[in-house]
């Protein structure tokens, strides 16, 4: 067990290494520094503050464009491994199949540990140090909330994008079923809801307003993508994609930084979304630990 437990931590620690110094990994960490650190700027110079609803465009790029980051992490984690031969090599010592994918996806999600600290730093961070607002320990303790939901929503991704990695033939595949998949769910799955709803009720698409049942349909739809749980959990908002269409309630929680409810409160209404938070990345962790143990890694 103690000898399991240290090949683990030796391909944990490379493969972090790997992502870290990856000029891949610090050009996509930077261009994200950049486009958070201005939309931030932005909303703290226009007198908003992430206890308001000025946070919505920053909570957006992140809930859009950020699982790219994840998405990348993983997306050649086994291929490069397959391609360089090295995986058989490592069958060859006393190391096996799951200490190899346990030690890979512990360490990519090491690096998202980073990934997720730099993007609330420059966000946040940001947004506080312009504004100048004073924060309490409770207002602290919602901004490490929203940390932690931040990284069970792109650590979903980062196990998307390894999945990818483990079925695919090369890198090229893997990393165009990881885009496909991050265009269909975080980018135009409003739009596509709102096509299928509007058909499905027979409503037309350009006037869609006075159909509760077409809205009905639309907010249903909705649970099926991962940006719902973690819009309604960070915003209130429960839909941020692309031609999506939201409905906000006048006594909804407007999120984590909502000061108007306790954290109680917010716990009490959104504990099914954080349960499905929780449920997706580990969904997606069995997935790939059961898909890399069956693969024939031979060839």
């Amino acid at each position: 067990m103690e000898v399991n437990i240290k090949n683990v931590l030796v391909v944990a620690q490379k493969e972090f290494a790997d992502n870290l110094w990856s000029p891949r990994f610090v050009s996509l960490v930077s261009v994200f520094a950049i486009i958070l650190f201005s939309f931030s700027y932005r909303a703290s110079i226009n007198g908003l503050s992430i206890f308001e609803m000025g946070f919505l465009d920053v909570a957006q790029i992140i809930a859009v464009f950020l699982p790219l980051l994840g998405i990348s992490l993983g997306f050649d984690s086994i291929i490069k491994e397959k391609k360089s031969s090295s995986l058989n090599v490592l069958l060859t010592h006393p190391l096996y199949r799951d200490n190899i994918i346990t030690g890979k996806i512990l360490g990519a999600m090491i690096t998202l540990v980073l990934v997720v600290f730099i993007s609330v730093i420059v966000s946040v961070g940001t947004i506080l140090l312009v504004s100048g607002i004073q924060v309490t320990f409770s207002e602290l303790s919602r901004v490490f909330i929203f940390t932690v939901l931040t990284y069970l929503y792109l650590s979903f991704f980062l196990l998307l994008g390894i999945f990818t990695s483990i079925v695919s033939k090369n890198a090229v595949n893997s990393l165009g079923y990881g885009i496909c998949a991050w265009l269909i769910l975080c980018v135009v799955y409003g739009g596509l809801i709102v096509v299928i709803a509007t058909t499905v009720t027979g409503q037309s698409i350009f006037d869609y307003s006075n159909n509760e049942n077409m809205l009905a349909l639309n907010a249903q739809l909705q649970k099926l993508t991962p940006v719902h749980y973690y819009s309604e959990l960070v915003i209130g908002v429960p839909e941020m994609t692309w031609g999506g269409v939201s409905e906000i309630g006048p006594d909804s929680v407007k999120g984590i930084f909502d000061l108007s409810y306790t954290l109680n409160q917010w716990l009490g209404e959104c504990w099914t979304n954080i349960v499905i938070l929780l449920s997706a990345p580990l969904i997606m962790l069995i997935i790939s630990f059961m898909a890399f143990l069956k693969q024939d890694i031979s060839n």
